[in-house]
């Protein structure tokens, strides 16, 4: 069965960005491009006996599917031989980009205008469907290159969701034949300099760089790409964002914690995919068929 890539386009920037991003990424992997746009219909009348009128609703429709065709349309064009289809619905977006979706599928949206505590009160389709999705999801900002990455970036912190996004990354290296950087970040908590806490500094540094260089030894033993590794003293979301340049694509996995959780203690990939220049994968659990049975 083919792969599948579900963009979200609304016409902002971003999502413009996001539909650029998911045609390359469809080329590349052979996969059916499915571009989804949702309308909001018009309420008249109060809460109990709400409506939309015919002609409202078939306006909103004729105008949706015209900007879909027209992005199909380009992508067909540009790409002879893609299998675009087009969804357009009153539906709530994050929903209907997850429907159907296999682990192996992509889902891609634009960076939103709702960032943190905002994003929270208002929605945020990425914070949605990064918890919810079965499949990973590229959050792409507007702006951001499309076609092959100049690098490919990786987060690790030793838990198995960093392993399976390192996987993912490794593959999508190989892919476009370029470089894997992996990236591990590291704290700590500071007091007064005494022999004692300079010595358990030490020895947390040695513990991070071990949990660096076994992600990088699995990358090397998988994959061709050439890995090169970086160890940062920093808050994860703040090495991350610092580790990227233009062209990368960086990649992360999700701790799936739940939006109460996310939102009351913070949220490493919200505030990276909220900050981020270049386009985040988020790699949802469930490959840990690709990692080596236990002996």
């Amino acid at each position: 069965m083919n792969v599948r890539i579900s963009v979200g386009f609304d016409e902002t920037p971003s999502s413009q960005a996001a539909v650029e991003w998911a045609v390359d990424a469809a080329v590349s992997r052979g996969a059916v491009l499915r571009i989804v746009s949702c309308y909001h219909l018009p309420l008249v009348g109060d809460s109990t006996y709400a409506w939309t009128p015919s002609e409202a609703y078939r306006g909103l429709l004729d105008a949706t599917e015209a900007a879909m065709r027209d992005v199909a349309d380009v992508a067909r064009s540009s790409h002879p031989g893609l299998q675009v289809v087009t969804e357009p619905s009153a539906g709530p977006a994050g929903s209907l980009l997850i429907e159907g979706a296999k682990p192996g599928d992509l889902v891609v949206v634009g960076s939103s205008a709702h960032k943190g505590a905002v994003g929270v009160l208002y929605g945020n389709t990425s914070h949605y469907l990064v918890r919810e999705s079965p499949c990973p999801v590229v959050v792409v900002p507007p702006g951001a290159d499309g076609g092959a990455p100049v690098r490919v970036v990786v987060g690790v912190d030793g838990s198995n969701d960093s392993t399976e996004a390192l996987l993912w990354a490794g593959e999508e290296a190989d892919r476009h034949g370029v470089g894997l950087t992996v990236v591990h970040a590291w704290t700590y908590p500071y007091r007064p300099v005494d022999p004692p806490s300079v010595q358990a500094r030490d020895v947390m540094r040695i513990d991070a760089a071990c949990v660096l260089e076994s992600a990088a030894a699995t990358a090397r033993d998988r994959f061709a790409a050439d890995v090169q590794t970086e160890l940062v003293e920093a808050g994860p979301a703040a090495a991350l964002i610092d580790a990227v340049r233009d062209g990368d694509l960086l990649v992360l996995g999700s701790r799936g914690r739940g939006a109460l959780r996310s939102t009351i203690f913070g949220s490493t990939v919200n505030a990276v995919t909220d900050s981020s220049a270049v386009p985040v994968v988020v790699v949802r659990p469930g490959r840990s068929a690709l990692c080596d049975p236990p002996a």
